[in-house]
This record gives structure tokens, C-alpha cells and sequence, in this order.
């Protein structure tokens, strides 16, 4: 089962090969259909999750019925892992899969086990939260001090570093609505901004992936540096 772990050295990286295993010994896999719940907000957090192939989606639902995506995980994310640090335990979230997939379950019980064993592992996984805590804080400014077209740009921009699927493309991960529901903007505005940066001839679309075609100009358009599609 260690070939799971592929994509998700992030966080395996903190343990070494004899607390891998430990952390597997209880370990399930599980499958889910498209639109199954994994777990509902104030759930008791007993559990965290490795995708191993699929799409996870985290949201919650406001006070007017509407779904706020939080996060789609794909394959080599890991789910909740935040969440088993907590006093009480309990899911912030809704998490349901947005097509069918698999997934690893590991027991809080067997986290916690391994890291009051191990205080520099538990020192290790503070600089890891820490760090995660510091990325979330950063998502909130995106979303309040920038308007859309600057959320979708920096976005376009962070998954250009983070992927190699060409030298001047992005691939985005999962439908439109998901990623608008992501950077808080409307399905319609998106629509309207990426049609935009296309009769601008800043960018192409073809399937899941965005041409960019100009990426100084895009830049310039939404007075955003060019240092964000930097590698």
C-alpha cells in the first residue's frame, strides 16, 4: 500500500519508514460513488483521508441553502489530517466525492500514538500545521483585498508552478463551478472574465487546460507581476 502515498510527501515526509508502517498497520481503503458523502460538518473526527484516485470536494452550506467549495482534493491529497490535533474533534466541513473514487482511512487513535512517541515528529508536524495555517491565512487575503479577474490570474499563476504540463500551460483541476466556488467568484463572472482574457488574446482554451498565450500582457491587465507565473 506504500505506492499510495505517491504525490502526498508533504506530509509522509515527516515520518520515517518505521512509523509509515505504524501508520498503516489499522489503515483501510474505501470507495465511494460520485456524490457519496465521506463525512458531514460537526461529525466526530475520528479519521483522516489519503485520495488515492478520484475527486474529494470540502464545502459547507450557508445560511441561504447555497454550497461553499472550500477545496477539491485530488489524488495524493490528504483530507482532515488538521482536524485530529483538535480537542474535541470534529469536522469543520461537509467532504462528499464529486465523481468516484478511493481513498486511504487512517485512525486518529494510530496518529496520535505515533506522535506522543516521537516528540520530534510532534515538532515537526507544528512547522507542518503551521505552515498550512499560514497558506489558509493567505487564501482569505486573495479573497479580501483583490477583486475576480486578480483571484483568477494569481490562481492560473499558482497552478503554473505547481504543474509541468507545458511550458506555457495550466491545467485546471476539476469543472469551472468548483474552482469559481473556490476563489468566491459567481460561475457567470468567471465565464465572463476568462472570455474576456481571450478576446484579449491573453489566453486559449482547450479542454481543462488554459493557453497562455501572453502572460506579461495578462499580468499588466489585472496589475499583477509577472513574478507569479515564475518557476
Amino acid at each position: 500500500m506504500l505506492h499510495s502515498f505517491k504525490g502526498a510527501r508533504n506530509l509522509l515526509s515527516l515520518f520515517d519508514e518505521q512509523q509509515r508502517l505504524q501508520l498503516l498497520a489499522h489503515a483501510k481503503t474505501i470507495h465511494l460513488v460520485a456524490n457519496q458523502t465521506l463525512f458531514s460538518k460537526d461529525d466526530p473526527a475520528d479519521n483522516f483521508y489519503l485520495v488515492n484516485c478520484g475527486q474529494i470536494k470540502l464545502f459547507r452550506v450557508t445560511a441561504g441553502g447555497d454550497e461553499k467549495i472550500f477545496h477539491l482534493f485530488a489524488a495524493g491529497g490528504w483530507i482532515a489530517e488538521m482536524a485530529m490535533f483538535l480537542p474535541s474533534p470534529h469536522y469543520p466541513m461537509n467532504a462528499q466525492a464529486e465523481v468516484a473514487s478511493e481513498l486511504l482511512v487512517v485512525k486518529r487513535e494510530t496518529l496520535l500514538g505515533i506522535v506522543e512517541s516521537s516528540p520530534k515528529l510532534a515538532c515537526q508536524l507544528l512547522g507542518f500545521m503551521s505552515t498550512k495555517i499560514f497558506s489558509l491565512v493567505n487564501n482569505v487575503d486573495k479573497l479580501t483585498f483583490i477583486n475576480a479577474s486578480q483571484r483568477l490570474v494569481l490562481h492560473l499563476g499558482h497552478l503554473y508552478q505547481m504543474q509541468d504540463v507545458g511550458q506555457d500551460r495550466v491545467q485546471l483541476q476539476g469543472p469551472k463551478r468548483v474552482l469559481a466556488s473556490q476563489l468566491n467568484i459567481t460561475p457567470e463572472t468567471f465565464s465572463r472574465i476568462l472570455g474576456k482574457f481571450k478576446a484579449q488574446g491573453f489566453i486559449e482554451e482547450q479542454g481543462d487546460c488554459i493557453i497562455l498565450l501572453d502572460k506579461a500582457a495578462l499580468c499588466d491587465a489585472v496589475e499583477l507581476t509577472l513574478e507569479i507565473f515564475q518557476r
